[in-house]
């Protein structure tokens, strides 16, 4: 991967070399990838190792790669797709991006002539047994002559689905054969076409008189549907495993029973998991609100210690080291040291590996999660900072010492001005946000007339040169509605 010979991978930074050859070597690895450090292009150039590996094993060894999203795993298929490999992507086809459809189990079924002739017969015989069923109820024939014919014509659709759901088995086996990687989301791993194809049978394709070779304990299995042995896999990879609970991550380590190495990535300083049932309604008191990956990341030693060292690529640090950036984190550690006091990110997630270097964000943006959520181990390349420059008319609006830099940390004064689920008419603004009742989103009104003042007094400033686009982000949608508003009704 790293001499590339026909251009099949990217180029690589030294922390994802380092992740990819820990991920081909080790029975467990976990990959922190924050945003914009090629976390999905590092999962799938590990694939394509497994692939080979696989290729070595057994022909019926199989990559099981998962995301706990539908977005994910499809993020991830399109990168296998791109180094060329064979997937399956097992979902249900409205949360599969129709771009994949090409390549979902579905499809592969639909092509199928024995599963498709199943399928009719089987649609066929039901509809024969409602409509035998509908005539039987409005007739007053031999009740006892009528009702064997019903439970004749019920027991041949009942064997006719059976024969339908085995014929999509073998199909859906077939097309697992022919694929490199299975794709699918966490709990898309226990498909029971995927289960029956590795010679698990589920509850209901067993006999009740016959206990289930899954829960024996053993590893004995039974063949695939095809008559073949069962496919295995051993190789396994979970994207988006922090946002996953416990559970969830669980579910393709450990349905096919033949997990053999595994590789988490994810992020623990992004989205944690999202636990509904929680009392505190934050999701944080719920033991579920700590993911596999987060809990074995702070628990597992240091495998391998990885920084930027060995990169050639320059890094952008001028605004790590601003000024502003250390104030913001002094003042927050500080802040919090009695709630939560400061430990560094080595200590904190001493068992995963970090991809350090990010190509998303401008530097001077990512400055500050690098150094609150990274202790600046985050860094930038250095042709980021030209290729968007900053705008330097702010400077007019939000005046500040070192003009370089491109972030500004605005103070709108106050305390508590969040509020939560409750319609309001603002000041400024005559119309009822209504929809804000419905949900428990946070809006900050001081924040959105802040906002406003400001796009205001930057639109007076410059009215000879009109910005392409400008931006305004917020994760609530309280927040967004209520910015909508007052900008509609501000003259």
């Amino acid at each position: 991967m790293q001499s590339n010979p026909h251009g099949v991978f990217p180029a690589f930074n030294a922390p994802q070399l380092t992740a990819i050859g820990a991920a081909l070597t080790r029975r467990l690895t976990l990959i922190q990838g924050p945003p914009g450090t090629g976390k999905t292009v590092v999962g799938a150039s590990i694939g394509f190792g497994f692939v080979r590996q696989c290729r070595d094993v057994s022909p019926h060894t199989k990559v099981l790669a998962c995301a706990f999203s539908n977005a994910g795993a499809d993020n991830l298929a399109e990168q296998l797709i791109r180094l060329g490999l064979k997937v399956v992507r097992i979902g249900k086809p409205s949360g599969v991006s129709k771009s994949l459809w090409d390549y979902t189990l579905e499809a592969a079924i639909d092509k199928d002539p024995n599963a498709q002739k199943a399928l009719e017969y089987a649609s066929n015989m039901t509809s024969n047994l409602s409509r035998a069923a509908r005539k039987n109820k409005n007739s007053k024939g031999n009740s006892k002559t009528d009702s064997r014919i019903i439970q004749a014509r019920r027991d041949a659709a009942t064997l006719a689905v059976a024969a339908s759901i085995e014929a999509c088995n073998v199909a859906a086996t077939k097309a697992f054969r022919e694929a490199d990687v299975i794709v699918c989301t966490s709990v898309g791993a226990a498909d029971a076409r995927l289960l029956a194809a590795c010679g698990i049978q589920t509850k209901d394709e067993n006999d009740s008189t016959k206990p289930s070779s899954a829960g024996e304990g053993s590893d004995s299995r039974t063949l695939a549907p095809d008559g073949l042995p069962p496919i295995s896999l051993p190789f396994v990879i979970v994207d988006e495993a922090c946002q996953s609970v416990e559970p969830g991550n669980l579910i393709p380590i450990t349905a096919s029973n033949s997990c053999r190495s595994l590789v988490l990535l994810g992020d623990p300083c992004q989205l944690p998991p999202t636990v509904r049932g929680d009392a505190s309604g934050t999701g944080t008191a719920s033991p579920l609100s700590v993911s596999l990956m987060a809990r074995l990341a702070s628990a597992l030693p240091q495998p391998v210690i990885v920084t930027a060292q060995g990169d050639k690529t320059m890094k952008e640090e001028t605004y790590l080291n601003a000024k502003p950036t250390k104030q913001a984190v002094s003042f927050l550690r500080y802040k919090n040291r009695d709630e939560q006091p400061h430990i560094s990110y080595r200590k904190q997630f001493s068992g995963s590996l970090l991809l350090s270097v990010q190509y998303r964000m401008h530097p001077s943006i990512s400055a500050f999660p690098s150094a609150i959520f990274y202790d600046g181990l985050l860094s930038s390349p250095t042709f980021l900072s030209e290729l968007r420059l900053f705008p330097h008319e702010i400077n007019s609006v939000l005046p500040i010492e070192n003009t370089s830099i491109s972030v500004r940390f605005v103070n709108v004064g106050g305390r508590n001005n969040e509020r939560q689920g409750q319609s309001v008419s603002l000041p400024r603004t005559p119309v009822l946000l209504n929809d804000m009742s419905a949900n428990s989103s946070y809006r900050n009104e001081a924040e959105a007339h802040a906002v406003i003042s400001f796009l205001k007094s930057f639109l007076r400033n410059n009215k000879g040169t009109t910005p392409l686009s400008i931006g305004i982000v917020t994760p609530y949608t309280s927040q967004v509605a209520l910015l909508k508003s007052m900008m509609a009704h501000d003259s």
